[in-house]
Parts: C-alpha cells; structure tokens; sequence
C-alpha cells in the first residue's frame, strides 16, 4: 500500500501532539506571487517537545530519498542535542525512524 506524503505527515504530526509536543507543517511550495521562504533542508513538521526540546521530522514516502542538505540539516540538529525522525512506510503502515537508526 502506497501512503501519501500529506497521510504521513498527519499520522505524524497526531501521533507526536498526543505526547504532548507541539508540532508545525513546513511548507516551501510556492504559491501565487508568493516564493518559498524556507531554505533547502528544513525538515517537514517542526516543533518542540513539552520538556523544550527542538523536534524534527521529516516525511519521506516509498521511493523518496533524502537529498544531501536535508541529510546534514538533520544530522547537525541530531549533534545539537534535537529529536530527529523520518515518517515513512513500512510494511503498509505509516513508521517514525530516530535519526540515529537511519542507514543513508
């Protein structure tokens, strides 16, 4: 089963905010006159958990992989002490991996 990128960022995002975390949808796309304002690599939800802590997650469907930037943006907020995750798919169902647990 092939999940869309906006049903795992709501999975995502619900699945945080019950913890209690607060959590914001990125969106870069240009819209109108409008360009995007957010650089290169910034990650999809974004927020902070209910003890301060930066969380970022980033939301990559079947067949999607993550460019270099978003690889070091995660990594350098993963040294810094942030919560770090990729929403994805697996075995038809929507997953969070930790950043450390990514094999790139």
């Amino acid at each position: 089963m092939d999940i869309t990128a906006n049903d795992l960022t709501k999975w995502a995002k619900k699945n945080f905010e019950y913890l209690g975390y607060r959590l914001n949808r990125v969106n870069n796309i240009p819209w109108g006159k409008r360009k995007g304002t957010i650089e290169k690599g910034w990650a999809d939800l974004q927020g902070y958990t209910n003890d301060g802590r930066y969380i970022a997650v980033e939301v990559k469907k079947i067949g999607d992989k993550i460019s270099a930037v978003q690889s070091e943006r995660l990594q350098d907020a993963w040294n810094c002490g942030c919560l770090v995750y990729i929403c994805t798919e697996k075995e038809g169902k929507p997953v969070l991996i930790e950043w450390s647990k990514i094999k790139l």
